[in-house]
C-alpha cells in the first residue's frame, strides 16, 4: 500500500471574493503520477499554488507526509516539494543555469553537493551544454528544462509540475518522461497540471478534471481515437469526458 504523500481536504480559494477552488478533495501516494486538466482558467495554478504553500486557502487543509501545512511547518516542510511554474521566468533569480539549479539542493546538502546534483540533472535533461548561460537568455523549451531541473535536483517527496512540456520538442519531451518515471521508480509523488493529453497518457495513474473549482475523475477526450502514445490505455476507461 503506497504511503500518502499528499492530501487536501476541503480546500476552498478565490480572488476578489470570486471562488476558484470549491472544496477539492485529493490524495496521491508514493511513486504516484496524478494529473489535472481543464481549460484555461480553470484553477490549475491556483491549486497547485496552494498545494506549495504559496497561497494561503480560505477554507480547508493540505497535508505533506502527514505534516499539516502552516505557517508554523511551512520552513520545514517546503523542503519536501518540488515546483515548476507555468511561467519559468517567475522562479529565476541567478546569474546562471548552473547557480539556479543547484540553488535549493546547495542550501540544504552543501554547496559542494549541490552543484554535483545540479550537473547530474542537467546531464539527464540534455541542458549541459547550457550552465553557463543567464536562464533569462534561454529559448522557451530550454526554460521550462532548467526549471525542472531546479525543481527535482533536491529530491523532493512531493514534486508539483505545472505544463511541463510547454514548448519542449520531441527530444526533450522524452527525456522529461523518462525523469519522470525514473522518480517514480524511487516514490517520488508528482502532481501535473497539464492541457497536454499525450503527455498525460503517457506518464499519470490518475487524471482528474479540473471544472467548476471542482476536481472530478476522468481522463481527457482526444482528438484522435486513441491516445497517440500506441497504448490506447483509457479508450474504454469509465468516467471519460
Amino acid at each position: 500500500m503506497r504511503r500518502e504523500v499528499l492530501r487536501a481536504s476541503g480546500l476552498e480559494f478565490g480572488y476578489h471574493g470570486e471562488p476558484v477552488i470549491r472544496g477539492v478533495e485529493l490524495s496521491v501516494g508514493e511513486g504516484e503520477v496524478v494529473s489535472i486538466y481543464g481549460p484555461t482558467g480553470s484553477g490549475k495554478t491556483t491549486l497547485l499554488l496552494l498545494l506549495a504553500g504559496l497561497l494561503r486557502p480560505w477554507r480547508g487543509e493540505v497535508y505533506i507526509m502527514g505534516e499539516r501545512l502552516d505557517e508554523r511547518t511551512l520552513p520545514q516542510v517546503r523542503r519536501l516539494i518540488g515546483i515548476s511554474f507555468q511561467n519559468p521566468d517567475d522562479m529565476f533569480f541567478n546569474d546562471t543555469v548552473l547557480d539556479e539549479i543547484a540553488y535549493t539542493s546547495a542550501r540544504i546538502y552543501g554547496a559542494d553537493a549541490g552543484l554535483k546534483a545540479a550537473r547530474e540533472i542537467a546531464e539527464k535533461l540534455g541542458i549541459s551544454h547550457i550552465l553557463n548561460k543567464p536562464p533569462y537568455k534561454l529559448s522557451g523549451g530550454q526554460k521550462r528544462l532548467v526549471a525542472l531541473a531546479a525543481a527535482v535536483v533536491h529530491q523532493p517527496k512531493l514534486l508539483l509540475l505545472d505544463e511541463p512540456s510547454t514548448y519542449l520538442d520531441e527530444e526533450s519531451t522524452e527525456r522529461v518522461i523518462k525523469l519522470l518515471k525514473e522518480l517514480k521508480s524511487r516514490g517520488t509523488a508528482v502532481l501535473v497540471a497539464t492541457h497536454d493529453a499525450e503527455f498525460i497518457c503517457r506518464v499519470a495513474d490518475k487524471s482528474y478534471l479540473l471544472t467548476g473549482g471542482r476536481l472530478i475523475n476522468g481522463v481527457p477526450s482526444y482528438r484522435q481515437p486513441l491516445c497517440i502514445c500506441g497504448e490506447g490505455r483509457w479508450s474504454q476507461a469509465p468516467g471519460r469526458v
